[in-house]
């Protein structure tokens, strides 16, 4: 077969919306078993940071028959350490790039696994599939909806294995409450709930400077518009800036989502009403971040609502400990994991209720054993998890397009949902605690509240906002453009 140039990868990525892969297909062509001997996998690893050393080292580099052949990160220090440490773990001398589209040219490489940054999540994947290679990626797996939407046609089009990283789909526990939910054996759901409370301090600022000479800029940024650097966006905290990051609605609520999808049939909202601010423990309460620390989002799923809280500053352990979950308020009581809890407080492990268990083994091995037989169903398929990451995605564009107000009409803009309003109330309790009488929580954080966005769920897009509608899709930058043709 032709081995197509660097050259030629680079003209053909520059095109927003060619028709032509990238790459032919090529790798594991045969649907139903993989290349290479034995069944062989060899895996390469897109994003050498402590979550991508933690599942090479821990989980792909330990499994029988796979390989861990090849490190990508923009950071070059990074991608040879982690190179090193499994060269020193499994006696296998992975190659380490800078450059994800120079490990694609590899045909040997029969899959990646992607812990990159969010906002290179689904150029990568769209590239891996069109270069013949199957896809784990870290959740959301998207920046925007658009993006969601083109790996799910990527993996269709090439007839790619592609899994996203919400591993709570392997788990029974899972399972278990999610046809709990919908068995009726508690009633009817009222309402989802989804929690992603976790503290984070602030971002003091950081001032401009020329890269490090061992991170390639150009490759950090990818499909990211051109930004400058400065320290807190490396390594981590690119998370709390709207041109690379989601947010912790994005960073963990698209865990307890998806939970709730689960049980709620995976399609996206009828409408969303976000609301929050950026507030901060510092003199003047502001830092060098973007996305809110205090995030509200009321969700319609015809008459069943979705309530999102998120709170990064945190009170008293003992009033308000981190604590990321999601939970069903049912008409008998509510439930939360493999426990019901009825309204007299009383509570029960869930039981005699009937569910299909997970492929076994963890979402890991499972997406293993799908590469190497893809008539093994996977535990969190792109074209299910992509709802999860529109959940994040439609709770942020409203968010952004919101406009300043007062509380009062935030809670107004939400209405009678008690589960709200009840959350609302427990969050400024938990901010007097933080702040006590230096701040009047109620009148100095700075809200702002969208009205509410209805959502043409089959067009996926809003019906009565135009500007929401702009943040669907990222202006490219050339050459890293999700193609409106994969």
């Amino acid at each position: 077969m032709t081995k197509v140039s660097r050259r030629s990868f680079l003209k053909s990525a520059s095109v927003a919306g060619a028709a032509v892969p990238l790459f032919a297909l090529t790798g594991p062509t045969v649907r139903g078993q993989v290349a290479g001997a034995n069944n062989r996998v060899r895996l390469a690893l897109a994003g050498a940071g402590g979550r991508g050393n933690d599942i090479a080292l821990n989980q792909f580099g330990k499994f029988e028959g796979v390989q861990v052949v090849a490190v990508v990160d923009a950071d070059r220090n990074r991608a040879t350490s982690t190179a090193d440490r499994i060269k020193e773990n499994f006696d296998n001398t992975p190659e380490a790039y800078q450059d994800y589209r120079k490990m694609l040219e590899d045909k040997s490489i029969d899959a990646v696994y992607i812990a990159s940054n969010n906002y290179w999540h689904a150029l990568m994947t769209v590239w891996g599939c069109q270069a013949g290679k199957h896809i784990y990626v870290e959740k959301p797996g998207s920046y925007n909806i658009f993006e969601a939407r083109q790996t799910v046609k990527a993996a269709t089009k090439y007839g790619r294995v592609v899994q996203l990283g919400v591993q709570r789909r392997s788990q029974d526990t899972w399972a278990r409450a999610a046809a709990a939910v919908t068995s009726g054996k508690y009633g009817k759901l009222v309402t989802a709930k989804v929690y992603a409370n976790r503290p984070r301090g602030p971002l003091p600022q950081k001032p401009v400077i020329a890269p490090p000479a061992h991170i390639d800029w150009e490759q950090w940024l990818g499909p990211a518009a051109k930004l400058e650097y400065h320290e807190n966006l490396v390594p981590y905290n690119w998370h709390w800036f709207w041109e690379t990051g989601n947010g912790e609605i994005g960073n963990n609520g698209v865990h307890y989502f998806d939970l709730c999808l689960w049980a709620m049939g995976e399609r996206h909202p009828d409408s969303v009403v976000s609301f929050g601010a950026r507030f901060v423990r510092t003199p003047d309460h502001k830092d060098q971040a973007e996305t809110p620390t205090i995030h509200f989002a009321l969700y319609d799923f015809g008459g069943t609502p979705l309530v999102f809280e998120s709170c990064n500053l945190a009170g008293p352990r003992e009033r308000w400990a981190p604590r990321e979950e999601a939970e069903f308020i049912m008409e008998e009581g509510f439930i939360r994991g493999n426990d019901f809890i009825s309204k007299d407080g009383s509570s029960e492990r869930i039981s005699n209720v009937e569910f299909t268990r997970p492929q076994s083994g963890g979402e890991f091995r499972n997406f293993i054993n799908a590469v190497r037989d893809q008539n093994v169903p996977l535990n969190a398929p792109i074209a299910k998890g992509i709802y999860a990451a529109g959940l994040c995605h439609w709770g942020n564009m409203a968010y952004r397009v919101g406009t300043p107000t007062d509380l009062k009409t935030c809670r107004e803009k939400i209405g009678n949902n008690a589960v709200m309003q009840e959350s609302i109330d427990k969050v400024l309790a938990n901010l007097k605690d933080v702040f006590g009488d230096t701040v009047n929580v109620e009148t100095a954080i700075p809200w702002q509240c969208s009205d509410t966005l209805a959502i043409d769920r089959n067009a996926e897009r809003f019906t009565n906002n135009d500007e929401a509608n702009k943040l669907l899709k990222r202006v490219p930058r050339e050459p890293f453009v999700v193609p409106d043709e994969v």
